[in-house]
């Protein structure tokens, strides 16, 4: 009988109730989305880094990671290949050749961290060549050594140009780009540009200003292209301190989520760096390995701890803590927000509830005259609290549920910060997630929320006097 005077009592005032529901539908919804685009970044920060950059784990020399020096190659390897074929949870592993190395061409310079692989082995633990934005990934044999670089190195190395062809234009969007413009543009002629701000500035003499403000940026990325086939030439130093300086020619040009690694990672075969810096088949720096799943990756590093004592052994939690933390602390970080949204809501149902018992004081004396007791009279407000609670959270959880399920199909695009999120290592574009677990809490959540709000105006309800409630017009 409380359970349905409580409900019923929730839509005397339907107005009020109604907007009591729609800000915690607002609110849930608010915190959802929260959740789920913080769960969702951290899912792809986690993908990207095990997949791309650190794998599950890492096997090393122990003295390799003080200061990278070449020398320092991974003792007794066939003992570590018989190991590493034992273990039924590796998925699969690949050698890997690391040294720095400076770079060259005719028109700029970079440094970075090469990398020689067994390219096979390295797109079963790697997903770098799925990143590849032009070019090839080893695929082909060639005369000339292959290299491949992120897209960074390329700027800095003069690779991205940028010149109005014959072929970009015919194929512009004239929709995007009305013909005046595109007209103007053709004024340009076929010249090569290798600074962005010299195709801007060109840019800038044919166009009006309106035309530079509304067009420029899209026109700049459209005709941009990277030169793939020239060669560059690499200063390393091999095994026996003797500085050699191998060419190698781009094959490929790759992109990640994170312009940091971008920057600092380039890619070539292993049997062809070899030949410059004298080390044999046997000598790798560095072996990653692919696990069946995270938590496996972590386990998989302490038992190879336990066969290998005389390497270094580390799990994707170690070489990317912060991203383990990032990892552990999602969830809680997502209830705090969550949390945060109840607070403040508490006050507005604190606010409706008072002023329903303040409305219904005659009412509640008239109860308590004919024998309800305290209990019973607690009970109701907090029903009535809880109902109040509960049903803008079930409507915003549906809501909510069905918005990210579908952005976690689509994705939300943060294109315009793309530059930050991508300097921090995270994508511009990201599919929100939110598991059952998070509304279970979310839940559990709200329903302590409408107790917790309840007993201000159930107090209030309790020290009623009978017989003057029952005087109040």
């Amino acid at each position: 009988m409380i359970l349905a005077i409580g409900w019923k009592n929730v839509w005397r005032n339907k107005t009020r109730s109604l907007v009591v529901i729609v800000a915690v539908m607002l609110g849930i919804f608010g915190g959802v989305m929260a959740t789920g685009i913080m769960q969702g970044w951290i899912e792809q920060r986690v993908h990207s880094s095990i997949y791309i950059e650190v794998s599950h784990a890492q096997i090393h020399n122990t003295e390799y990671l003080y200061n990278e020096e070449i020398q320092f190659t991974i003792n007794d390897y066939e003992k570590v290949v018989r190991v590493l074929d034992t273990m039924q949870s590796i998925v699969t592993y690949s050698p890997r050749v690391k040294l720095f190395a400076m770079a060259k061409t005719s028109w700029g310079a970079s440094g970075f961290v090469l990398k020689g692989i067994d390219p096979t082995d390295e797109k079963k633990v790697s997903e770098i060549y799925k990143s590849l934005i032009v070019g090839e990934f080893f695929e082909e044999n060639h005369r000339r050594p292959s290299i491949v670089i992120g897209s960074k190195v390329a700027e800095n190395l003069k690779l991205l140009n940028y010149q109005v062809t014959e072929e970009k234009i015919d194929s512009i969007n004239q929709e995007l780009y009305p013909a005046e413009v595109i007209k103007k543009i053709k004024d340009i002629g076929l010249k090569r540009f290798r600074k962005e701000k010299d195709f801007k500035k060109a840019l800038e003499e044919v166009l009006s200003k309106q035309e530079i403000q509304k067009y420029s940026d899209g026109l700049v990325k459209y005709f941009s292209f990277y030169r793939i086939g020239t060669n560059i030439e690499l200063t390393v130093q091999d095994k026996h301190g003797v500085i050699t300086h191998p060419v190698f020619r781009v094959r490929g040009i790759y992109k990640t989520d994170n312009s940091a690694f971008d920057a600092m990672n380039a890619f070539v075969e292993r049997d062809q760096l070899n030949k410059h810096i004298g080390l044999a088949d046997s000598e790798v720096h560095e072996i990653a390995i692919l696990s069946t799943d995270n938590e496996a990756g972590v386990a998989i590093a302490e038992k190879l701890s336990e066969y290998l004592p005389e390497q270094d052994v580390m799990s994707w939690k170690r070489l990317s803590p912060e991203i383990a933390m990032y990892t552990d602390f999602s969830n809680y970080m997502g209830y705090i927000y969550v949390g945060i949204i109840l607070f403040a809501l508490a006050f507005g149902v604190i606010n409706t509830m008072l002023m329903s018992v303040l409305e219904r004081v005659k009412e509640l004396g008239m109860l308590m005259a004919i024998g309800m007791n305290k209990r019973r009279v607690f009970s109701m407000i907090m029903l009535e609290s809880v109902f109040l609670t509960l049903t803008g959270a079930a409507v915003g959880m549906i809501f909510s549920g069905t918005i990210v399920q579908i952005l976690s199909k689509t994705g939300i695009n943060f294109e315009m910060w793309s530059e930050g999120f991508e300097a921090l290592g995270y994508a511009a574009v990201v599919y929100p997630r939110v598991s059952w677990i998070n509304y279970l809490v979310i839940t559990v959540l709200v329903i302590a929320t409408g107790v917790i709000s309840s007993i201000w105006p159930a107090r209030k309800a309790l020290n009623l006097n009978p017989v003057e409630a029952l005087r109040t017009e």
